[in-house]
């Protein structure tokens, strides 16, 4: 399923992801107490795999959907390892930005820090504990300026893209070469016997070296600063992947889509709306995100959507390159719309 969608074709079912409660849990040991600091929960490995086997217990996953594990730090696990001290919330961890002249910056990566210390132990327990039974992601790396803004901050790089831009393609450039030192290393960790892995935050399984890319900070710059910042580095680590999904988050981002389009190894692109606007599905964004992407050739990840969006969706764009995923109130109605969408868009 998930090989042909990346290659624009249907296989079978086309790439429907479901998942719902599950009639009847499955039986796992009662995850421990999660500890009451932040910062102890996220690094706590034993008790995040226990939780999540639980969690995976309680769902039933059809279609696309699956379960999976990451060792996440947050959303920008490279920015960690470079230099950035993470800030661990309930939900998602924030960094301190470094107090430094860009110009005096060497961006290197230690194989010694212990936060990369943390990661290749959990990412080996959870290979362990996996069995078959669910799969593994690389952990949400990101790069390029959204790494930057996590090391410097957002505003002070904004000034930085003006005031010394080439000490910020400098480091850009630094960024992708440590970028695939770290992701080398995480993929030999994670792969499958087949060679494949999950993409982190997604459940979307890619048969060989493949990542999610994003530039949130693009929504603060012009279309001719994406063009000149993101675009040469974005298209560098596509044709290094076998495959690759663009992380299109926000209106503010549909103004780079133009770009992002003509990337010639950019594989797919999701996009998410953002909160308070229509689902990804909606018919407010068929001609300004999703047709321009169906012409360009790229695979479509539409994602979390309700399910009374899905058929339109498929009548308007049909089932080769898409992928949705949805969820469901019961077992029961997540298998009848597998069973009632096979022909939908065909």
């Amino acid at each position: 399923m998930f090989t042909a969608w990346w290659h624009g074709e249907v296989a079978d079912h086309w790439a429907l992801g479901i998942q719902s409660p599950r009639n009847t849990p499955l039986s796992v040991a009662e995850p421990p107490p999660a500890p009451p600091k932040e910062r102890e929960r996220w690094l706590d490995i034993e008790g995040n795999l226990a939780r999540a086997e639980a969690l995976f217990a309680q769902r039933f996953y059809g279609g696309a959907w699956h379960p999976y594990l990451a060792a996440d730090l947050g959303p920008c696990l490279l920015a960690v390892l470079l230099g950035a001290s993470p800030n661990f919330g309930p939900d998602t961890v924030w960094y301190e930005p470094l107090s430094a002249d860009p110009a005096q910056v060497q961006l290197r990566f230690d194989p010694d820090s212990p936060y990369w210390q943390w990661t290749e132990t959990a990412v080996q327990r959870f290979r362990q504990a996996a069995q078959g039974r669910f799969s593994l992601a690389i952990p949400g790396l990101v790069e390029g300026l959204d790494i930057l803004a996590a090391l410097f901050g957002t505003q002070t790089l904004l000034t930085y893209l003006l005031d010394c831009p080439q000490e910020i393609h400098r480091l850009l450039d630094e960024l992708d070469e440590i970028y695939f030192q770290v992701y080398d290393l995480l993929y030999e960790m994670v792969r499958d016997e087949s060679g494949g892995h999950t993409l982190s935050h997604f459940s979307v399984w890619a048969p060989g070296r493949a990542t999610v890319t994003q530039c949130d900070f693009s929504c603060m710059i012009s279309g001719d600063m994406f063009a000149e910042f993101v675009v040469p580095h974005l298209e560098r680590q596509c044709a290094r992947l076998d495959y690759s999904m663009y992380h299109l988050d926000g209106p503010d981002a549909i103004r780079h889509l133009e770009y992002l389009v003509n990337v010639p190894d950019l594989t797919a692109i999701e996009w998410t709306p953002g909160a308070g606007n229509p689902y990804a599905a909606d018919p407010a964004w068929w001609d300004s995100v999703w047709r321009p992407i169906y012409t360009a050739g790229k695979s479509a990840h539409c994602w979390a959507v309700p399910g009374n969006q899905i058929e339109p969706f498929l009548r308007e764009f049909g089932q080769e390159g898409t992928l949705v995923t949805t969820g469901c109130d019961n077992e029961a109605e997540a298998q009848r719309l597998l069973e009632t969408s096979t022909n939908w868009g065909a």
